[in-house]
């Protein structure tokens, strides 16, 4: 019998989609049952956008949002199938991925957190169409992103919208705005690399406000419980287990800033050390190299990051202690 092993399993946002992410997902059998659960809520076209829909509409943000869940959902239950040893002991999710990280930590049911992820999913999309001048994302490295990002304050129309790793972050705003950023940046010789996202629009910033109201809506349908294990929330970048919190934090997250590397710390602050993701592309667990870090620049002691991809969930796991 394998010796048990406690993990603190993480789970991507939006961004992560890619054609034909879940096609060897949806060979595994508790996978595949993951996707007839979710499939009366996201969509009877849930198999086709996570297998075989273009990049191109596959980026959108009804169809993205509701394809990451799924893939989320496909490999944390498959992993476990293949994997009955590994001992859930925290929970963490990047932006949307908080409620695949809310359904793993037992908080919300598999049905539930399907008619979230439609509300979500449509409420985002429609409050994309209503921009009345084109809007956006930029991705920002440098070598702290708090000094790049303190100064946003002085461009009106942008603001810090994630907060990822020691180095990394995002902004959103009008592209106008975001244009003027990126030449002051330049022209300054700011040390910061700036990238234009393709997003349909600025998330976690005012402009998604009026999301709030139908995500609202869809979460009184829905049962939210005490996690069974602590769960650490980018809305806040704190452990969050009261279950009225929650619903409040999931609303507010559709125009607060994620403060997701906060969150990491959050968790190692907490005990938990290894940090796992499976996922067809691993995204967030491959930032811990600029997260975790001590005042020498070296990983804390301790930190274990897995990374499983969709091929490896069936294959022995072996990592360090």
């Amino acid at each position: 019998m394998s010796k048990p092993m406690g993990v603190c399993v993480l789970f991507a946002g939006q961004s992560v989609q890619e054609s034909g992410m879940c096609r060897e997902l949806w060979a595994y059998p508790a996978a595949r049952d993951i996707l007839k659960r979710l499939a009366p809520s996201l969509g009877e076209d849930l198999e086709r956008i996570t297998t075989e829909m273009p990049d191109p509409e596959l980026a959108l943000t009804f169809n993205a949002q509701r394809a990451i869940h799924a893939h989320h959902l496909g490999h944390w239950f498959a992993l476990r199938a293949a994997h009955p040893e590994i001992v859930l002991e925290g929970a963490l999710g990047h932006s949307m991925g908080i409620v695949a990280a809310l359904v793993a930590a037992g908080a919300m049911s598999v049905e539930d957190s399907g008619i979230f992820i439609r509300a979500r999913a449509q409420a985002f999309s429609d409050v994309c169409k209503g921009f009345s001048e084109p809007m956006g994302l930029a991705a920002i490295s440098a070598e702290f992103f708090e000094d790049v990002s303190a100064r946003l304050s002085e461009f009106p129309g942008v603001s810090m919208a994630l907060h990822n790793t020691i180095g990394r972050g995002v902004a959103g705003g009008t592209l106008r705005a975001i244009e003027d950023f990126a030449r002051r940046a330049q022209e300054d010789g700011w040390e910061a690399k700036i990238k234009l996202l393709k997003v349909e629009g600025p998330y976690h910033t005012s402009a998604f406000a009026p999301a709030r109201a139908p995500l609202r809506k869809a979460l009184d349908r829905i049962e939210i419980r005490k996690p069974q294990v602590p769960v650490f929330m980018g809305t806040s970048g704190k452990l969050e287990e009261d279950p009225g919190r929650i619903r409040e934090l999931l609303v507010a997250q559709a125009d607060s800033p994620e403060l997701y590397f906060q969150a990491v710390w959050e968790a190692y602050d907490h005990g938990m050390r290894r940090f796992l993701e499976a996922a067809y592309k691993p995204q967030p667990v491959t930032w811990m190299g600029e997260q975790l870090l001590d005042e020498d620049g070296k990983l804390m002691p301790g930190v274990v990051p897995i990374a499983i991809k969709t091929s490896d969930l069936g294959a022995a796991l072996s990592v360090g202690a």
